[in-house]
């Protein structure tokens, strides 16, 4: 048993965020992760980091453009702190850890401005959290455990006091969730297989909400060959120039739709390939080397030269550990940073690139609150209850064998497209307690709004502007959201 005044469960760009701020204050810290370190999501993130930083640009644009996107959904105070902050985290990642961003700014979906930031040639993600990590690791005060996944929360008069591990228990005042998302539940996924949830399970067995669970972004334009992984082909190829067209090579649709628009658009189309062939080969590979290399290594394709045939996937939640704008869940000592969080900052859609950039702005944040707050706080929501769709039974364990099979109906029935009577007969029979509150919430969602979209309420429904939070042992619960 060993005591820290801070544990991080994620040793992703949230998790080391919050980790190297919660030094700088003086603490001792615990960075636990389950597997390898620079295994999660961040180090796969290949767009770049938003932020106003041009001439042309200001942090209110970049909110606006995040509210656009979030479909009437998100925090207005999340979002503010979000694209307020921006500027200042960048300068402080340059600072103390020396990434090295690209002097020119890149355009993606749903932004007016140019405004994101990039490096490694496409692997904006690696060389941003490798750069964390190597700083954590000359941190005296912050010690790293990988291969240590945490079996439960340890709670003390229902406060958080630490976790329980293969290998003993750790204690500290407050916990920090920075886990990830889920989005690996579904079968074709841009995710690492180990990011289903683990982190969300944890605060839900806790008594934390969860909440948003059915929105869940698909990235339109992943790699589509039969019997490979759906790699990611990121957004920035599109701001860059790249088109979608048929085998023909003919443009079938605009590539900089937002993302939730282009990847319906693309569902619908037997055949769709992203084209670069018509830039300049040595300008994509020189923006784009690490993409380029993985291209050629795994698949066999040249990225400027070739078509590349592409579909969407499961990608990012906009659904996780419902947070204030400072990470404290409805538990006390419990905190949360990353896609593991709702924070409200990405509404029901994710504008592109802010994914990293909440890693950096409210995993900081998290770790300030987490060492101020008097042992009793906790963040607080008006809620008011819904009856549920059906009644769950949610399992706390799914046998390996039942994976597959889970991962299929989620492809199948919670996909880019749903509808309530696949919903209906699918929720009560989901063999894991995550899958099964997802599904419940797209079910109980009878709008399509942002990443969710239901073929048979396809228009926005005001009176649903709100959250559907699920707590355990409770009903289903509603958040309304200011307008």
């Amino acid at each position: 048993m060993t005591d820290f005044d801070i544990l991080i469960v994620g040793s992703g760009a949230a998790g080391l965020s919050a980790a190297l701020r919660a030094s700088e204050l003086g603490a001792r810290v615990a960075v636990l992760t389950a597997g390898q370190l620079l295994a999660g999501s961040s180090p796969r993130a290949q767009g770049g980091v938003a932020a106003a930083v041009g001439a042309d640009d200001t942090p209110a644009l970049h909110a606006k453009d995040t509210l656009q996107v979030g479909a009437g959904l998100n925090d207005r105070r999340a979002v503010e702190v979000l694209t307020r902050q921006a500027k200042q985290s960048i300068s402080a990642l340059r600072t103390t850890t020396g990434v090295a961003f690209a002097d020119d700014l890149g355009l993606e979906a749903g932004h007016a401005r140019r405004r994101i930031l990039h490096a490694g040639g496409g692997a904006t993600g690696q060389v941003l959290t490798s750069a964390l990590l190597a700083r954590a690791q000359r941190t005296r005060d912050i010690t790293l455990f990988d291969h240590s996944p945490v079996d439960k929360l340890l709670t003390s008069d229902g406060h958080v006091s630490g976790v329980t591990t293969p290998c003993g228990e750790l204690l500290a005042s407050a916990v920090v969730l920075a886990t990830g998302g889920y989005a690996a539940l579904w079968a074709r996924t841009t995710n690492a297989p180990e990011t289903r949830g683990s982190g969300l399970l944890l605060a839900y067995q806790a008594g934390a909400s969860l909440a948003d669970l059915e929105f869940v972004q698909f990235h339109p334009t992943a790699l589509s060959i039969p019997g490979r992984s759906a790699l990611l082909l990121s957004e920035a190829l599109r701001g860059e120039g790249a088109r979608l067209v048929n085998a023909r090579g003919d443009a079938i649709v605009n590539p900089l739709l937002p993302r939730d628009v282009l990847a319906r658009a693309l569902h619908v189309q037997p055949e769709v390939f992203l084209s670069l062939r018509h830039l300049d080969p040595e300008h994509v590979y020189a923006h784009f080397s690490a993409l380029a290399e993985t291209l050629r290594a795994t698949a066999g394709l040249d990225l400027a030269r070739d078509l590349l045939p592409v579909a969407p996937a499961a990608h990012y939640c906009m659904g996780g550990i419902r947070t204030d704008t400072w990470g404290r869940t409805d538990v006390p000592g419990l905190y949360a940073a990353g896609e593991a969080a709702c924070s409200g900052a990405q509404g029901a859609n994710r504008l592109a690139s802010n994914s990293l950039l909440e890693c950096l702005v409210f995993g900081a944040r998290t770790a300030e609150a987490a060492l101020a707050d008097p042992p009793t706080t906790h963040a607080e929501w008006r809620t008011r209850p819904l009856d549920p769709p059906t009644p769950l039974r949610p399992n706390s364990r799914v046998p390996m064998d039942h994976v597959r099979a889970l991962a299929i109906s989620l492809d199948t029935y919670v996909g880019v497209e749903r509808n309530g009577n696949d919903l209906a007969r699918v929720v009560g029979h989901l063999q894991a307690p995550l899958a099964q509150l997802i599904a419940g919430a797209a079910l109980l969602r009878k709008e399509s709004r942002g990443a969710h979209y239901r073929t048979d309420a396809p228009a926005q429904d005001p009176t649903w502007r709100g959250r559907i939070h699920w707590r355990r042992d409770q009903p289903p619960a509603f958040e309304e959201v200011a307008a």
